[in-house]
């Protein structure tokens, strides 16, 4: 019988649990009572054993036994950590007295009146996580003098010996999914920065490289399976599909996600490069074997290519979509106007990822500053064009600002409150899979779904073609 008293236990001991599961393939029930520990404890265990498996290859087995904090203070080197890193990239100038001052709050938050914040624990903390003097104490407004150009120049440098092809670029955008043009005002410039309309978004993450060749979308929801999914294998849609009640990045999907597209490009025996920006979801793995990250300056997040020409370019073709699809029920006369679920907006994001031309993501690439060979190569403005017709004739205006009104929303928390931050990492939040969207009234059937995916085929084919043919 397992013990219902929660045991501590050391780093090494729980990715024995992660291994055990992963090798027997057995119940929680079954681990609990071979580990003599409790059900909770085991599921905890495997919900963040992301996190613990790289904590324990960037620390080492027996440095791990040492350094790793215990119990209670476990809890409040992670929930430190994070918060660290919220407060970095909110700009947020931090101290040693500062992250012990923080400590020691939630330390009493929880509880925890022997915790004490000692120089010796701060020590150890920045050792833990590689946190510098100068990125401890740098205001990072005051990096926005350094000089950008030597930075870019360093860059250009270091990719000088890869392909283009096996140069990334991924970051994650917001998108109300199903919000029509004339519900724009209501929801512009809305951040959702509590989590909140998560049953109207998706965050979405692109990944791209300097071809213009796409990595499959990873799109996260509020929950893990709506009604609009039955009947569907979601793995024959060619998306990663995560799920949390805030349908938010957090650090546990972007890390098993960095995994797997690290194990496919070793897999293919290739070396890659792959640039992200400043969020506290992206962090550095060490383990990684071919996969080179390469992390924007807070100052230049907004440079880099994604944000250049490519998530608006998306955005664009995915908005046409909603268009054509409103305009499509009104000419058949059915009332059924607002039924878009997100199988209709998972199509729709495939179609509009095989429809952004190759063209597109140079030229971003291009402006970024990252390329600079070659001239910025022609657009067309059929797409654009297409999108503004489709307005004037659902609404007579082609001024409002539908496409960009998902511009602002936020993908992860960035929330600075230690509380917050220490339920999430306790409790992730996964999304009962009973919970499910009011879309029932208006289900896909397989046959649409067969069709609609052999037309994204068929854009696929073709953009290869292309390619080949550009090339």
């Amino acid at each position: 019988m397992s013990s219902g008293k929660r045991k501590r236990l050391t780093l090494a001991q729980k990715i024995e649990i992660i291994k055990f599961v992963e090798a027997e393939n057995i119940g929680i029930r079954a681990v609990a009572e071979k580990f003599n520990i409790g059900k909770t404890q085991v599921s905890d265990i495997l919900k963040n054993k992301a996190y613990l498996s790289q904590s324990f290859v960037e620390q080492g087995n027996e440095e791990s036994k040492r350094n790793f904090p215990k119990s209670g203070g476990e809890i409040i080197d992670t929930v430190i950590f994070q918060w660290y890193l919220h407060a970095r990239v909110n700009s947020f100038p931090i101290s040693g007295p500062v992250l012990k001052e923080k400590a020691l709050e939630l330390a009493s938050e929880v509880g925890l009146n022997d915790f004490k914040a000692s120089n010796g624990w701060l020590q150890k903390f920045k050792d833990r996580h590689r946190i510098s003097y100068r990125n401890i104490y740098t205001d990072p407004t005051l990096l926005k003098e350094c000089d950008i150009t030597e930075w870019l120049n360093s860059v250009r440098e270091t990719i000088k010996g890869y392909k283009e092809c096996d140069i990334f670029n991924c970051d994650e955008t917001g998108l109300f999914y199903r919000i029509l043009p004339e519900n724009t005002m209501s929801f512009i410039n809305e951040t959702c920065i509590d989590g909140n309309l998560s049953k109207e978004r998706l965050t979405i993450m692109l990944c791209t490289n300097m071809d213009g060749e796409f990595e499959k979308p990873l799109i996260i929801g509020k929950v893990g399976k709506y009604n609009c999914f039955k009947n569907i294998n979601i793995n024959s849609l060619e998306i990663v599909w995560k799920s949390n009640t805030k349908a938010w990045m957090t650090r546990n999907i972007m890390t098993e996600w960095l995994l797997d597209f690290d194990y496919r490009m070793t897999q293919s025996k290739r070396n890659i490069v792959l640039f992200l920006d400043n969020a506290s979801s992206h962090h550095s793995l060490n383990n990684l074997q071919s996969i080179k990250l390469i992390f924007f300056p807070p100052y230049l997040s907004s440079c880099q290519p994604l944000d250049q020409g490519i998530f608006q370019n998306f955005k664009i073709l995915y908005r046409q979509c909603v268009l054509k699809h409103h305009l499509s029920i009104i000419d058949n006369g059915s009332g059924l106007i607002n039924k878009i679920n997100v199988l209709h907006a998972i199509l729709w994001i495939k179609y509009a990822i095989n429809e952004v031309k190759r063209s597109t993501v140079r030229n971003s690439f291009i402006k970024s500053g990252i390329l600079i060979s070659g001239e910025n190569e022609t657009e067309d403005n059929i797409a654009t064009n297409d999108y503004k017709s489709l307005l004037i004739r659902l609404i007579g205006d082609d001024s409002i600002n539908y496409a960009e009104l998902d511009n602002k929303l936020l993908t992860e928390n960035q929330s600075l409150d230690l509380i917050k931050i220490m339920q999430e990492l306790i409790d992730p939040q996964i999304s009962d899979e009973d919970d499910t969207e009011d879309d029932t009234s208006y289900l896909l059937n397989e046959d649409v779904v067969l069709t609609n995916l052999g037309q994204i085929s068929n854009s696929t084919e073709k953009k290869k073609i292309e390619h080949q043919n550009i090339g």
